[in-house]
């Protein structure tokens, strides 16, 4: 399966792009994106970050040990997206990815 996450309020805590260094991921994420990985799901970053942050955001990805295959910047900035293959964290959180993804392909 390829799966592409939103990094920013996904994976990590938002912060402003000065301090975006500093983010902390957000509880399960950094865990479940990794199982996805190693189970053998394609992941790809997708993320509204401009390319002038790109060393930065490979760096978070690093220190905080995130497995991925790509990393794709400068997705168009919106207040909402209407997708008909979403998953909303906030509804959910990464405990009921994780069931949906995970769990119920074992």
């Amino acid at each position: 399966m390829q799966i592409v996450i939103d990094l920013d309020g996904t994976i990590c805590r938002e912060m402003r792009q000065f301090s975006r260094p500093l983010a902390e991921p957000i509880p399960g994420a950094v865990e479940t994106v990794n199982e996805l990985y190693d189970r053998g799901d394609t992941i790809i970053i997708y993320s509204a970050r401009t390319w002038a942050e790109y060393e930065v955001t490979v760096d978070w990805l690093r220190r905080h040990g995130v497995k991925y295959h790509q990393l794709m910047l400068g997705k168009p900035v919106g207040d909402l997206w209407i997708d008909d293959r979403s998953v909303n964290p906030r509804d959910m959180g990464w405990d009921g990815i994780r069931k949906q993804l995970i769990d119920t392909k074992q």
